[in-house]
């Protein structure tokens, strides 16, 4: 099997050089249907990844592009398309087998050995909280909105920290969010890094934020945030919705909100008892074993394997 595409898409390709790989996955961002068909002509096993689902709710900030430009259909035809589908839940999974029933759950891995995974916390006076999270996330950062105000009337203790700002009206609106409009000297922010030092963000907290809107279209995400946080060993406060849902054990590996009021309280709790973090940061990070690159390529390469014998 050849190690990879070295030009930049499949039309600038012969056929003879097409015909040097075995398989082609492509990512749900990046394809031509007539690529695809192309490759399965010539006998490629062609696979699709995805990472949620391909159909937006109303509200998701992305959702009048994938009206104006038919992305959900675009989607639709790519899981009719290929040979096989390679997602991240089984919940995604049952989802897509109802268009293409060839498909493999391959979760959300962190991979230890790369150098932005390395734990080196430094410890600070305050206890700090931390959120990082896409511009896609509005309506889930604005769980968060009494927070700050709530805990600032209080104490001083702690900081909430935003990571990945980068100056556009989102991550603007972010920071109004977690800093009480600005009021809050309880507040930082962190420029954005790219994909491979952004996890050095979690050497900087004490526990990861991870507000989730309840509704269909985040139900079909991955467990990623809990995944990176239980890496680092970090106490974690996360919205009692899935997927989350599947990983939780509150008050053992996490503190689970079920209502608005909760996440102050969450975060008290952890202020008034700083061990609390540092045992909920452990019992998560035994959790979380599974999703490591070294156990998911073992059912990752099985998958190949099988699918090149078929």
């Amino acid at each position: 099997m050849a190690s990879g595409l070295r030009k930049n898409n499949i039309s600038a390709y012969t056929d003879e050089e097409l015909k040097e790989f075995d398989l082609i996955i492509w990512h749900k961002t990046y394809f031509e249907i007539s690529d695809i068909r192309k490759c399965r002509d010539l006998g490629i096993v062609t696979v699709a990844d995805f990472d949620d689902h391909w159909v937006v709710n109303r509200e998701h900030s992305l959702y009048d592009m994938y009206q104006r430009e038919g992305i959900a259909a675009k989607l639709h035809r790519l899981l009719l398309s290929v040979d096989y589908v390679t997602c991240t839940t089984d919940r995604l999974a049952d989802e897509i087998a109802k268009v293409n029933d060839a498909v493999e759950v391959l979760p959300n891995a962190v991979d230890p050995g790369y150098d932005g995974w390395k734990v080196d916390r430094v410890k600070e006076e305050r206890f700090v909280f931390g959120y990082l999270g896409g511009p896609c996330h509005v309506r889930d950062v604005g769980l968060l909105r009494n927070v700050q105000h709530e805990l600032t009337e209080e104490r001083s203790d702690y900081l909430i920290r935003l990571f990945g700002w980068n100056g556009t009206d989102i991550y603007n609106h972010y920071a109004r969010v977690l800093s009480d409009n600005n009021r809050s000297g309880n507040f930082s922010l962190y420029k954005g890094a790219d994909i491979w030092n952004y996890p050095k963000f979690y050497n900087m907290m004490d526990c990861s934020l991870v507000p989730l809107e309840d509704n269909r279209f985040n139900s079909m995400k991955s467990e990623l945030k809990m995944v990176e946080a239980a890496h680092f060993s970090k106490a974690v406060i996360v919205s009692d919705v899935d997927p989350y849902s599947d990983v939780i054990k509150h008050k053992v590996n996490c503190l689970a909100v079920r209502r608005p009021d909760e996440w102050t309280k969450y975060c008290r709790m952890l202020l008034d008892n700083p061990n609390l973090a540092a045992d909920l940061g452990a019992e998560l990070n035994r959790t979380m074993k599974p999703f490591t690159m070294d156990v998911v390529n073992v059912k990752r390469y099985q998958f190949y394997t099988d699918v090149l014998k078929n």
